[in-house]
């Protein structure tokens, strides 16, 4: 099974860079998919899809940290902005 993988692997790259050459730019960009479907099948084969899921999901974790950081950040920004805004206003009154 993993030498069949690894030779339509092979076949869907060679495809791909012929058609590439060639400028036929939507059948390279599906032959590349199928060739990232074999490895994504290659990989569940040896078992280390449980790997890549564990990788993919701290990528993820990270993502949506680094944005809630950010989205924390701008908000505190805005109330700054809003008390001096406010402190302004007072001391124009009086």
């Amino acid at each position: 099974m993993e030498v069949g993988l690894i030779i339509g692997m092979f076949i869907a790259s060679a495809v791909a860079l012929d058609c590439l050459y060639n400028q036929r730019i939507k059948t390279t960009g599906a032959l590349l998919i199928v060739n990232l479907c074999l490895t994504v099948a290659f990989a569940y084969q040896f078992k280390q899809m449980e790997k890549i899921f564990y990788i993919f999901l701290t990528l993820v974790g990270i993502v949506v940290l680094f944005f809630a950081i950010r989205f924390y950040l701008r908000k505190k920004k805005e109330t700054a902005m809003v008390i001096d805004a406010d402190r302004m206003i007072e001391d124009k009154e009086e």
